[in-house]
């Protein structure tokens, strides 16, 4: 089997339809389809008992939605996983079908490119990276919607954090990349539809965001941490307006010229005690 389609619901019946009917409708159909429900009493549970496209399915109360997710990738038997969650779906029925011969690559992350969407009218395409870098997981990270994950990287290396609430699957990917450097390939492709409204999202989960990305840079990278931080602020759009006009010699001594005239009426710039 070269491919298992994950999907982790509770009591969201109507994202799970879109979910189900986005699988349903893919062209290329050679894949495993695996459903976690963490005991839905809003008739979800009944919605999976009567689809025969589903493969494995369980509906009990789990510890979280990492919890979940472990469970099907323990019952996951293709070669790679894709999550499409409750609430996500395919961007269109032909998905699979452009990219199947991909799974022969035996490269071990594959991803592509979404489409965010909320309820209030948000949508926007997020493309990925052609590289994934440090600094990119600094400042971001993969969609998981996106990303055909090899199955072989979890019984390598580990599952998910199930103490993480919302960044495990983010702490996954800078490990795997970052630290064990495993082969990645961009797949110039749209990937989903990725609902933008979970508990991610949620403006009031952004603390717990921060405290869990911190505890793993913290963790796993410390020496790279400063760094990082400094490339962000390269990153900003006054320096490359900056690094653009060095571009242009002319323009280039004038601005320094003026950089200079304002430093001037400015106290000096104190230098660090090592360079005393």
């Amino acid at each position: 089997m070269k491919l298992t389609v994950l999907t982790i619901n509770y009591n969201n019946k109507e994202g799970l339809i879109k979910t189900f009917d986005s699988v349903q409708a893919q062209t290329w159909k050679d894949f495993e389809f695996i459903v976690i429900d963490g005991g839905s009493t809003d008739g979800g549970k009944e919605l999976i008992e009567q689809n025969d496209q589903v493969d494995h399915w369980v509906s009990e109360k789990d510890s979280g939605v990492y919890n979940a997710m472990n469970k099907g990738i323990k019952k996951a038997n293709g070669n790679y996983i894709i999550f499409m969650n409750s609430g996500d779906f395919f961007y269109d029925e032909f998905v699979l079908e452009k990219i199947k011969d991909q799974f022969d690559s035996n490269i071990d992350i594959l991803y592509g490119d979404s489409v965010f969407f909320n309820d209030q009218g948000y949508r926007k395409v997020i493309k990925a990276p052609e590289k994934l870098t440090f600094g990119f997981f600094y400042d971001g990270g993969l969609n998981h919607q996106a990303v055909f994950i090899k199955k072989s990287l979890f019984s390598d290396y580990f599952y998910y954090n199930e103490e993480y609430k919302i960044c495990a699957d983010w702490e996954f990917f800078i490990i795997m990349v970052c630290l064990h450097n495993v082969s990645f390939k961009h797949l110039k492709e749209i990937i989903c539809y990725y609902d933008f409204s979970g508990i991610s999202a949620k403006v009031e989960n952004l603390p717990i965001y921060i405290q869990e990305r911190d505890i793993t840079l913290n963790k796993y990278f410390p020496a790279f941490i400063d760094d990082a931080e400094l490339t962000r602020e390269s990153r900003a759009k006054r320096i490359k307006q900056v690094l653009h006009i060095k571009k242009y010699p002319v323009a280039w001594r004038i601005f320094k010229w003026m950089i200079s005239l304002f430093l001037l009426f400015l106290p000096r710039i104190q230098k660090k005690n090592s360079d005393k």
